[in-house]
C-alpha cells in the first residue's frame, strides 16, 4: 500500500469564506485574543528557558571553565558557589511561576474568547434554523441539527480562536530552540534537523490513521446514541410489545461496534506514541554521541550538552502538535461548510418590502385556485377553491388524505402554494407580514405538544405576559381548571416531555386553554377528537362552543362529531373543493356530502349528530 505523507487537505477558500463569514463574531474580542496570543508568547520564551538554570550550575559551579570569561554569565565566576545556586534554583522557580502564570492567562482569555464566539455563532444559527420553511423541518433529521448546534459549532470556534494562537506558540518554539542550538553549536543542530523529518512523517502518517479511525468511532458511537434515544423515545412501545430483550441485543451490537472501534483508536494513538519515543530515543542518542566527544574536547560546555538534549526531548511536541491540529482543522473545515450551506439557505417565506400588519382582521378567507405538492409529483391540493366566512364556525371534512390539514399550513405561512392566491379580508396573505398574520390565527394540531414547563406557562404559551387570573380563566372555559387543581402543585405542576405526564384528553384541554387566551380572531382545530373518550369530546365540544363567540372558528375533521357546531360546512376530497355551504342545504341537495355522512354513520354507527340525515332509515 502506497503511503501518502504530508499535511491533511485543507480547503483554503473554504477557510478564508469560513473566516469571511464568522469573523464578525471575533470583533468583540480582539484585546482579549491579542492578550492571550501575547501569553502565548510568554509561555513560549518560558519553555526556551527552562533548561538554561541547569546549564548555568553546570557551566559554572560543577564543571567551570576558564575560556567563559567572554560568556553573558561571566561575572558568575567569581561568585560564591551557593550563590550561584541559589540564583539558579530562583530562576528555576520564576520561570515555572511565569510559565504558569502566562499559561493560565492564556488559556482563560482564550477560552472566554471562544465561548463568546461559540455562544453568538450558535444563536445566530439557531434563530437561523427556527425561520426555515417547515419543508426543512420536514426531512431534517432533529439529532443532525443538534450535532450542528453543539459537536459542529464547538470545532468551528476551536478553529476560529484556539488553533490560531497554538499555531503561533508551537512555530515560536521551533524556530526558537532552533535558533538557540545553531547559536550554541551549528553541527549538533544540523543533527537535530536530520532527526525532525522522521517526527513529521510519523506525526502525519499517524495523524491521517489516527483520524480515520476516531472519523469511524464517532460514526459507531453516533449511531449506538441515536439507537438508544429511540428506543427511550419509544419506550411505551418497547414495554408494551414485551421487546426490551430484542432492543437488549440491538444496544449490545451497537455498544459492541463502539468499543471496537474506540480500541482500534487508542491502539493507533499508543503504537504513535512508541513511534515518536524510537525516534526521540535515536535522535537523543545521536547528540549525546557527539555532544558528549564535543563535550570532552572542550568544544561545548556540559551545559551546552544539557541545552540541546533538553530541546530534542522538547522539539517533537510541538510538530506533533501541529499535526495533529492541521488534522483538527481539515476536520472543522468540514464542519464549518456544513453550517454555512444551513446558513445559506433562503427561508421560503418572507415577508415582502412593503408588507403590512394585518391589523384587526375578521377572518374572510378564500382559496382561488390553489396549488400544492408537498413532493414533487404527488398534488395534495389541486385547484382547490374555498370561502371561510368571518364570525362563522366553518367545519372543513372529508377523508382521511383529502388535503384538510393543509388548507391550515397555507393559511399560516407555514408552506406557500405553488399555484393561486389566498385571500384574509380581501388581501393576499403574502402582503402580511408573516409574524402579525400568525399572531392573529391560532391553530391547534391534532398531535398537541407541551413544553417541559409549568401547566400555566404552557396554557401562556401564545401569551407570555398573561396574568394568572387570565390563565385560570382560560383553562375554566377550556374544561381545564377542575383536573388540573387536582394536581399538588396545582397550575405550577411541571409537565413532562411532550405533555407524557398528561392524558390525551387532558393535553387537549391544556391546547385548547391556549387557544382560549391567545384569544385570536381566527381559531384553527385540527382534529380536535383526536384520542378523546366520550365524556372529554363533550368537553371539548362545549369549550368550542364558548369560542365561537365573536371568534372565526375553522374545524378541521374528518369525522361527523363536530358537524352540530357548524354554521358552514366544506367538503374536500382528493385536494378539491366537492361541495360548500350551509349543512342542512347540503344534506337537502342529497349530494356527495350527503352520500359521505350517509356512508360514515353507517360505517361509524354514530347517529346522535342531530342532523342525522339516515335517521329514519336507521330506526326503521
Amino acid at each position: 500500500m502506497k503511503i501518502r505523507y504530508g499535511l491533511p487537505r485543507i480547503n483554503i477558500k473554504s477557510l478564508k469564506r469560513i473566516y469571511s463569514h464568522f469573523g464578525q463574531h471575533l470583533g468583540p474580542f480582539k484585546i482579549k485574543l491579542l492578550l492571550s496570543t501575547l501569553a502565548l508568547l510568554g509561555v513560549s520564551i518560558m519553555t526556551l528557558l527552562r533548561p538554561w538554570p541547569l546549564k548555568i550550575v553546570f557551566d559554572y559551579i560543577l564543571q567551570p571553565s576558564n575560556d567563559s570569561s567572554g560568556s553573558l554569565f561571566a561575572p558568575l565566576m567569581s561568585a560564591d558557589p551557593w550563590t550561584v545556586i541559589i540564583i539558579a534554583a530562583g530562576a528555576v522557580l520564576a520561570i515555572a511561576g511565569l510559565n504558569g502564570f502566562f499559561g493560565y492567562s492564556q488559556n482563560i482569555l482564550a477560552k472566554t474568547a471562544g465561548h463568546g464566539v461559540t455562544a453568538a455563532i450558535r444563536l445566530q444559527l439557531f434563530s437561523h434554523i427556527q425561520r426555515l420553511p417547515q419543508s426543512y423541518h420536514d426531512y431534517r433529521e432533529t439529532g443532525e441539527l443538534i450535532t450542528s448546534l453543539t459537536g459542529d459549532i464547538n470545532l468551528l470556534q476551536d478553529l476560529m480562536v484556539e488553533t490560531v494562537i497554538r499555531l503561533v506558540g508551537q512555530f515560536v518554539i521551533i524556530i526558537g530552540m532552533l535558533a538557540v542550538v545553531f547559536v550554541l553549536d551549528w553541527q549538533l543542530a544540523l543533527v537535530i534537523i536530520a532527526v525532525m523529518p522522521f517526527f513529521v512523517i510519523s506525526a502525519f502518517r499517524f495523524s491521517r490513521e489516527i483520524k480515520s479511525a476516531a472519523s469511524r468511532q464517532r460514526e459507531k458511537y453516533g449511531r449506538m446514541v441515536a439507537t438508544m434515544e429511540e428506543t427511550l423515545s419509544g419506550i411505551s412501545q418497547v414495554k408494551a410489545f414485551a421487546q426490551e430483550k430484542r432492543r437488549d441485543k440491538l444496544i449490545g451490537k451497537s455498544i459492541g461496534r463502539d468499543y471496537r472501534a474506540g480500541l482500534r483508536a487508542a491502539r493507533l494513538a499508543a503504537k504513535y506514541a512508541r513511534v515518536v519515543d524510537i525516534i526521540s530515543a535515536v535522535g537523543m542518542a545521536l547528540v549525546l554521541l557527539l555532544g558528549a566527544r564535543k563535550a570532552l574536547a572542550g568544544t561545548i560546555s556540559p551545559g551546552d550538552l544539557i541545552i540541546f538534549i533538553s530541546y530534542l526531548r522538547g522539539i517533537y511536541r510541538p510538530i506533533r502538535k501541529v499535526a495533529d491540529l492541521s488534522a483538527r482543522t481539515a476536520k472543522a473545515v468540514v464542519r464549518g461548510e456544513k453550517i454555512m450551506e444551513i446558513l445559506e439557505i433562503e427561508p421560503e417565506v418572507k415577508d415582502r418590502e412593503n408588507a403590512v400588519s394585518a391589523g384587526k382582521i375578521k377572518g374572510d378567507i378564500r382559496f382561488e385556485n390553489v396549488h400544492f405538492s408537498y413532493v414533487e409529483g404527488s398534488p395534495v391540493l389541486v385547484g382547490l377553491n374555498l370561502v371561510i366566512p368571518p364570525g362563522k364556525t366553518t367545519v372543513i371534512i372529508g377523508p382521511t388524505g383529502a388535503g384538510k390539514s393543509t388548507v391550515a399550513k397555507l393559511l399560516l405561512r407555514l408552506y406557500e402554494p405553488q399555484k393561486g392566491t389566498i385571500f384574509v379580508d380581501g388581501r393576499d396573505i403574502s402582503e402580511y407580514r408573516v409574524k402579525s398574520l400568525r399572531k392573529r390565527i391560532t391553530s391547534l394540531t391534532q398531535d398537541t405538544f407541551l413544553f417541559r414547563t409549568t401547566l400555566a406557562e404552557n396554557i401562556a404559551f401564545g401569551r407570555p405576559r398573561a396574568t394568572m387570573e387570565e390563565i385560570e380563566n382560560a383553562a375554566k372555559k377550556a374544561g381545564a381548571d377542575e383536573f388540573i387543581k387536582k394536581f399538588p402543585d396545582g397550575y405550577e405542576t411541571l409537565v413532562g416531555e411532550g405533555g407524557a405526564t398528561l392524558s390525551g384528553g387532558q393535553r387537549q384541554r391544556i391546547s385548547f386553554a391556549r387557544a382560549t387566551l391567545r384569544n385570536s380572531p381566527v381559531m384553527i382545530f385540527d382534529e380536535p377528537a383526536t384520542g378523546l373518550d366520550i365524556h372529554a369530546e363533550k368537553e371539548a365540544k362545549n369549550a368550542l362552543r364558548i369560542m365561537k363567540e365573536n371568534h372565526t372558528l375553522c374545524i378541521i375533521t374528518h369525522r361527523l362529531n363536530f358537524l352540530e357546531l357548524a354554521d358552514w360546512t366544506i367538503f374536500i376530497r382528493e385536494g378539491r373543493l366537492v361541495e360548500e355551504g350551509d349543512p342542512g342545504e347540503l344534506l337537502d341537495i342529497k349530494g356527495e356530502f350527503y352520500g359521505f355522512v350517509s356512508h360514515e354513520i353507517i360505517r361509524t354507527g354514530y347517529s346522535e349528530w342531530p342532523g342525522n340525515p339516515i335517521k329514519g332509515e336507521m330506526n326503521s
